[in-house]
């Protein structure tokens, strides 16, 4: 066994050509299976409570992905910059890369709210699942395993049950719509491999300030060509800086920086999978909170949800990765 050299921030490397995971504190305690599972339920609770946050405050939902991915790297470069591990040249490029999938991900997804029916843009954004594992197996050499694929399905269809009452949008802005939600599920497919692929040289906290410090960069320039108000000359009022501050410590730290964190040890197809349960999470929630009874399909589609993450999860908690 050997160092790496400087492009893999202080992976160790063997002498075949394999890079191991940087170890740290916090990734070493994901080897205890039960902690995994644990931290995979807090991540789905916290990024199903987004859907709440962003219907209670008062700014465009493009600002507000700005300011969560933008709090969100300040939040976490103390923490980087602690780690001491500076990505290489070429693992920059690849955490911008990573930055822009996700920003692109926001944005395509709210665009296409604007122009087709939100059933339909949530099934079609469902499909990342089938996209992470395809490119796992492709890109990653981790093809998942057969029960992985037999929950990543039962999840989908659960998904597709969810909304079903609610499909029909037609014409060409509904297609346009469609294109769009398409697009931004493969922008988070994109964005979980490469996360899965980073995690195994960086830290968590690196990884995650570069790639939403990236992220709010892109979603800043998609705010000043659109003309978005972010608050700065008029600011908002207290429940929406209030909202904002949810959506930076739930969905942000909480949701996204867990599964990060997640994917140094587990793969990223499970996370994918586990994702797609943020709706049945965001409907209780709304149910609870906001008295927002989920319709008659929802009863039959959460479980299929729920089920299918359980498959996929259980992967988790019987091997890291």
């Amino acid at each position: 066994m050997e160092r790496s050299d400087r492009g893999d921030a202080g992976a160790v490397r063997h002498a075949g050509g394999r890079a191991e995971p940087r170890t740290t504190a916090a990734d070493a305690r994901l080897e205890d299976p039960r902690i995994r599972t644990a931290l995979l339920v807090v991540a789905v609770v916290a990024v199903s409570s987004a859907a709440i946050l962003v219907r209670v405050a008062g700014a465009p939902a493009l600002a507000l992905a700005w300011w969560r991915t933008a709090a969100g790297a300040l939040a976490l470069a103390p923490f980087a910059l602690r780690a001491r591990a500076a990505p290489s040249r070429r693992q920059r490029w690849l955490l911008l890369g990573s930055g822009t999938l996700l920003a692109l991900h926001f944005w395509l997804w709210f665009l296409s709210l604007e122009r087709t029916t939100v059933a339909a843009s949530s099934v079609l954004v469902s499909m990342s699942p089938v996209l992470v594992g395809a490119g796992a197996a492709v890109l990653l050499g981790e093809p998942p395993s057969r029960r992985v694929w037999v929950g990543l399905g039962v999840t989908v269809l659960g998904a597709v049950v969810l909304v079903a009452g609610d499909l029909g949008g037609t014409g060409a802005r509904a297609v346009v719509g469609d294109v769009l939600a398409l697009t931004a599920a493969a922008a988070i497919a994109g964005y979980l491999l490469v996360g899965r692929h980073a995690r195994r040289t960086l830290p968590v906290s690196v990884y995650a300030t570069w790639t939403y410090g990236s992220a709010a960069f892109v979603l800043l320039a998609a705010a000043v060509a659109t003309g978005t108000a972010l608050g700065l000359s008029q600011p908002y009022d207290r429940g929406t800086w209030l909202a904002i501050l949810g959506l930076v410590l739930g969905p942000q730290l909480l949701g996204h920086t867990v599964f990060n964190l997640l994917l140094g040890r587990v793969s990223a197809t499970v996370v994918a999978v586990v994702i797609v349960a943020e709706p049945v999470g965001a409907t209780i929630l709304a149910a609870a909170l906001l008295g927002e009874a989920p319709a008659a399909w929802f009863y039959v589609g959460a479980p299929l949800v729920l089920s299918g993450v359980l498959l996929a999860a259980g992967s988790a908690r019987t091997r890291a990765g």
